[in-house]
């Protein structure tokens, strides 16, 4: 018989995740905090296992310096973290109670009313009147220690890197489905139908961020995707697809051309895609972000389309919910970036071309930097598509 076990197991063994614990406590002990208070959903699942779409409301996670992780969240919600999470402790709150009487509530149950108490200031899910309610209810302002779990995150485990190798092959049979829908007369709805068919026919789980399938002019607009747009003949179609596997993600991007547009799109495709090959080749471990950022946009300065490149040449990718599937906010590949690149940490370098009210171009892939150079995690070929 089928058991929640079944359908639930752990994504990694205990042993990893009471090792990514107590990187973090020691990161809490030199900074001089008993417990850390976390709400964002990316750090809870890489400390805990526990996911759900329910992260649009109150829940948080405490993971004190001695003594067992426990999590707060709604009372319909604490089965769920039963099921998923490594450890046994769970706390829930009635809709019509008051989140920080809970989390007060918490506190002195496991003791931890008097401790050091450190939240993370910058966790998106945690508002500023909610940061507000916290420090009125205990009574003093916590630490903050923004980027303590990410700092422990950027350097990926065999088993992460695994998820993403995964990811990476339903980003690419999306790829696959979405180019074969690409044709005159389709929409950009058709593409990303197909697209989203054959992502999560590969075994996908939603995405951390809408994919982008766009057509003609539209594709000029930053993170713009599919609005029912006709495709006609000399437009070129931009695509950012995606997959997810245990909530790990992967990017893959690639232009088609139908019929005969202008050449300068064949050459700004050209140039995307030796951009980013020329980042690819500059990734190995002492590198700089910097280094890489300054490989892709000199290729795209000397072909002349400098103006279509003004943002950063890539992220970070691992766990990501929506709004973000990317881990930007822990590591960028840009201009000047001192990072030195290490193993396993994990990017998506995207050297798109937009020009606003013309279109866009974009190839791009997903790397895992090795102990000498590279390995790619989303192999698709980088020929462009003709139709």
């Amino acid at each position: 018989m089928t058991t929640m076990e079944d359908l639930y197991p752990l994504p990694f063994s205990v042993e990893e995740f009471r090792a990514r614990n107590d990187a973090v406590r020691r990161r809490m002990q030199e900074a001089g905090v008993d417990v850390l208070l976390l709400t964002s959903p990316e750090n809870i699942y890489y400390l805990s296992g526990y996911h759900s779409l329910g992260y649009f409301t109150f829940q948080m996670m405490f993971l004190p310096v001695d003594g067992e992780p426990f999590i707060l969240t709604r009372y319909l919600n604490t089965d769920t973290v039963r099921i998923m999470a490594w450890f046994d402790n769970v706390e829930g709150y009635q809709d019509t109670e008051n989140v920080f009487d809970a989390t007060w509530r918490c506190l002195e149950k496991y003791g931890l009313q008097n401790a050091r108490i450190a939240s993370q200031d910058d966790a998106w899910f945690f508002s500023v009147k909610q940061y507000r309610d916290l420090v009125a209810r205990l009574g003093r302002e916590p630490v903050d220690c923004s980027g303590i779990v990410e700092q422990v995150r950027m350097i990926k485990s065999d088993a992460e890197v695994a998820y993403i190798r995964r990811a990476g092959e339903c980003c690419a049979a999306s790829m696959t489905a979405a180019m074969d829908a690409i044709k005159p007369g389709a929409t950009d709805n058709d593409v990303s139908a197909a697209g989203h068919y054959g992502l999560h026919k590969a075994g996908s789980e939603y995405l951390g961020h809408s994919a982008q399938f766009v057509t003609g002019i539209a594709a000029g607009t930053a993170f713009e995707c599919a609005k029912r747009r006709p495709i006609r003949d000399n437009d070129v179609f931009y695509i950012e697809a995606g997959g997810t596997y245990e909530r790990y993600n992967a990017m893959l991007s690639r232009t088609a051309i139908i019929g005969k547009p202008d050449q300068r799109w064949v050459d700004m495709a050209l140039a995307s895609r030796d951009s980013l090959n020329a980042g690819l080749a500059a990734i190995k471990p002492g590198a700089t972000s910097g280094d890489v950022d300054k490989a892709a946009r000199d290729v795209i300065e000397k072909a002349g389309f400098a103006e279509g490149f003004r943002h950063r040449t890539g992220y970070a990718i691992g766990i990501g919910f929506p709004p973000d599937w990317g881990e930007g906010r822990i590591a960028s590949l840009r201009e000047g970036d001192p990072l030195v690149l290490e193993p396993n940490m994990v990017f998506h370098l995207i050297p798109d071309i937009k020009y606003p009210g013309e279109g866009g171009v974009v190839f791009s892939e997903c790397i895992r930097v090795t102990e000498t150079g590279y390995e790619l995690l989303t192999p698709y070929s980088q020929d462009i598509v003709y139709r």
